[in-house]
């Protein structure tokens, strides 16, 4: 065991361990601490860059980064502190997973039992949280934040929406740490997580931790009888909802019954209120975009069943029309072509394992469901959670090997990919 390994499966523990206070305080704390180990990880001498096998899906992935940043020059927000936070922060999460997703040896095993223990203390903390009404959130805010206490309705949104978050990332790890249990003979222990996480997605009032769920689940039932088509086909479902999004949503609107809109949830219809005004948008200026982070500058207000809302709070809560709106069609074709070409390498891999794919087609769809429903494309904390969920995915391989998963017969189920 070399100085090195040892380096990079301490911060592997030290990021899987501190993801829990991350995680119950909103997210925001695991972009900085990912950022923080993958440097201290990055290795400085070149032959150590020699040895990486540079896919070439990477080519219009770092094309697509650096259009996003140039779009800034023409956005109407003029604070450029998102262009080092995503050009920087994802090489950096890239960076991050795959090198803690190559540990082998006794510092796996100790990373491993970190993820473990992050994903049941989160899962326990938020159903905790779930069943306490937030009490020992909104505690926190009062004895330690000097949370105003007048306004106790908006003091609840607020620990409602960071404990959301919070379930989010849980959500994301806790399909790949399942399949871990089960594959170390712990099959209860595997369905008590997954049960934890499920009453937890269903708290808070986000709705989307539930369909991200439920969704990933559903994928994953799919990838178990058709692992060769799984991957490939997320992704290419992916490229193809980023192309589209901008026609079909307005259409898909336009044909929901006013029946139907007056039995929404108030939130829901405020969604549809943006996702229209965000398509209206693109249509006027669909070749450039807006530019990066323009979302900010380009709300108005409208009155939503008698409430007053912003009919552009921040991004669009929308993944592909937040890509349209702020980066254009040139941004939409880099990004479409990237993921693409990702689903094409992976789907001509020969050495992926059925275990690896279900563990990456339940965090792949997880994903996606969080950025098409809710949160915006830029925010760092989500994209640290991702990192985080892939290095678990890559530590799963040696357990694949255990376990035979790979050179089986797809007779019982268990074909290679």
């Amino acid at each position: 065991m070399n100085r090195r390994e040892t380096k990079v499966g301490l911060l592997a523990c030290f990021a899987f361990l501190l993801a829990f206070p991350g995680a119950i305080s909103g997210g925001l704390l695991i972009a900085p601490l990912l950022a923080f180990c993958a440097l201290l990880m990055t290795p400085l001498q070149p032959i150590s860059y020699r040895r990486i096998e540079w896919a070439w899906p990477l080519i219009p992935g770092m094309l697509f980064l650096l259009w996003t940043a140039t779009s800034f020059l023409w956005s109407p927000h003029d604070n450029p502190e998102q262009i080092p936070k995503t050009v920087l922060g994802i090489p950096l999460y890239i960076l991050f997973a795959w090198r803690v997703g190559a540990l082998e040896g006794p510092w796996r095993e100790r990373a491993l039992g970190c993820l473990i223990v992050f994903v049941f203390a989160a899962a326990t903390m938020f159903v905790f949280e779930s069943l306490t009404g937030g009490h020992g959130t909104i505690s926190f805010k009062i004895g330690f934040e000097n949370a105003d206490i007048t306004d106790m309705r908006g003091l609840l949104h607020r620990v409602s929406r960071s404990l959301g978050h919070g379930v989010a990332v849980l959500v994301l790890l806790a399909g790949p740490a399942a399949i871990l249990l089960w594959l170390r003979g712990a099959p209860r222990l595997a369905f008590a997580l997954l049960a934890l996480t499920f009453i937890a997605a269903m708290s808070f009032g986000l709705a989307v931790n539930a369909i991200a769920f439920v969704a990933s689940a559903l994928v994953v039932a799919f990838a178990y009888f058709k692992p060769r088509l799984a991957l490939p086909t997320i992704f290419i479902a992916l490229a193809g909802f980023v192309v589209i999004m901008p026609v079909f949503m307005p259409s898909l609107i336009a044909i929901i019954p006013e029946s139907m809109l007056g039995q929404l949830p108030q939130s829901w219809v405020w969604r549809l209120e943006i996702w229209e005004f965000a398509s209206d948008l693109i249509v006027e200026n669909p070749w450039f975009g807006y530019g990066l982070d323009a979302s900010r500058e380009l709300g108005e207000g409208i009155q939503v069943e008698g409430y007053n809302w912003d009919v552009l709070p921040l991004h669009p809560h929308n993944a592909a029309l937040h890509i349209w709106l702020e980066t254009g069609l040139v941004g939409v074709i880099l990004l479409a072509a990237s993921l693409l070409a990702v689903g094409d390498v992976l789907g001509r891999q020969t050495t992926m394992s059925q275990i690896e794919v279900l563990a990456l087609a339940w965090v792949l769809t997880s994903y996606a469901c969080l950025l098409v429903f809710s949160y915006g494309v830029w925010q760092e904390w989500h994209q640290a959670s991702l990192a985080l969920a892939i290095a678990a995915v890559r530590m799963l391989r040696p357990e694949a090997e255990a376990a035979n998963m790979l050179d089986t017969d797809k007779s019982d189920l268990e074909k290679v990919v």
